[in-house]
């Protein structure tokens, strides 16, 4: 992992007492609250590392629940500058997160938003195992232009994608980067698909099929049920109990 990777995830949440409760009975993660002033961050771990955070949103600012992929990318500033150039658009300045790292919010040129992100401590990611077990396994921008996306991300952050066919839903582009394992895809948001260009995160669980089955009893509800994918893996997507939406991956079954 490292420098061009999504390294850390945010949940904007509209009630973060529901997500607490969704998350941590889902997926066993630990959730700890730090006292950032104006705000509690809720950290949440999985198998004692940490993966993101939980924050509230206040609902009235028209957002619906969210979840926030960061990208360390070295110099959020260049960054920034260079989304612009690139045909993106930047909706936070950059700042500092005290002790932490700096971070801006932006988007691509199809809109979907994600934040570049330069740690204090980058050596931590570059260090850092493949995800494992209640972590982000996958990242997956579907998106109105994949063509364009493709050549936003490559120029942007060196991404190299590799086409998979996929019958009528077309072409899916498979993520890598200096050689590294694939860790993300693209791909054209299919025809009558009533959904905003977005990026979607897939949690590694153990069985799809058994997470998607708890998730309507803890308040949320499938938008793709469990289906096999290339590889023999299995996915399932799901809005949570506050409406963000997220998926789970879980590995092909030995036999």
């Amino acid at each position: 992992m490292g420098r061009g990777r999504f390294v850390w995830f945010d949940l904007m949440s509209t009630d973060v007492e529901a997500s607490k409760r969704f998350y941590a009975s889902l997926f066993g993660w630990e959730i700890k609250g730090v006292d950032m002033g104006e705000f509690t961050y809720n950290m949440v771990e999985a198998g004692g590392a940490g993966l993101g955070g939980i924050m509230p949103l206040d609902a009235a600012h028209g957002m619906p629940s969210h979840w926030m992929g960061y990208l360390e990318c070295g110099d959020v500033d260049e960054t920034s500058r260079r989304v612009e150039a690139l045909g993106g658009k930047v909706c936070t300045p950059a700042m500092d997160i005290p002790n932490v790292g700096r971070f801006s919010i932006v988007s691509d040129p199809q809109g979907a938003f994600f934040s570049p992100f330069a740690s204090k401590t980058p050596e931590q990611y570059d260090a850092a195992p493949e995800p494992g077990l209640g972590h982000v396994g996958w990242s997956e921008l579907m998106t109105s232009d994949d063509e364009g996306a493709k050549a936003f991300y490559g120029e942007l952050l060196g991404w190299s994608a590799e086409g998979m066919d996929i019958g009528d839903m077309g072409v899916y582009h498979l993520v890598s980067q200096g050689g590294s394992a694939q860790f993300a895809g693209i791909m054209k948001t299919p025809a009558g698909a009533n959904m905003p260009t977005a990026w979607l995160y897939y949690i590694n669980v153990v069985d799809a099929d058994a997470t998607a089955a708890r998730v309507a009893d803890l308040g949320g509800a499938l938008i793709v049920e469990p289906m096999t994918i290339p590889g023999g893996g299995r996915i399932a997507v799901f809005t949570d109990s506050t409406g963000a939406a997220m998926g789970v991956l879980s590995p092909p079954v030995q036999i």
